[in-house]
């Protein structure tokens, strides 16, 4: 048996979905991004997530400025 790391196949339905809330001002931002970069909107809110739990793991606190 072989293992392999990388992304779920193309087809592979995907089970896990969160919703959350977000003002048009807010979804604006992210679809220039998305015009920008080439990046999807749903892999920027995954990848900002990944680095807000990343640094509450490793300073164990978070800082949310304002």
């Amino acid at each position: 048996m072989e293992t392999i790391k990388g992304y779920k196949e193309f087809r592979e339905k995907k089970v896990d979905h969160i919703y959350s809330r977000m003002d048009d001002t807010m979804i604006a931002k992210l679809r220039d991004i998305r015009k920008k970069t080439g990046i999807s909107v749903s892999e920027i809110i995954r990848e900002s997530v990944r680095r807000l739990l990343r640094e509450i793991e490793t300073t164990g606190s978070i800082n949310l400025k304002i």
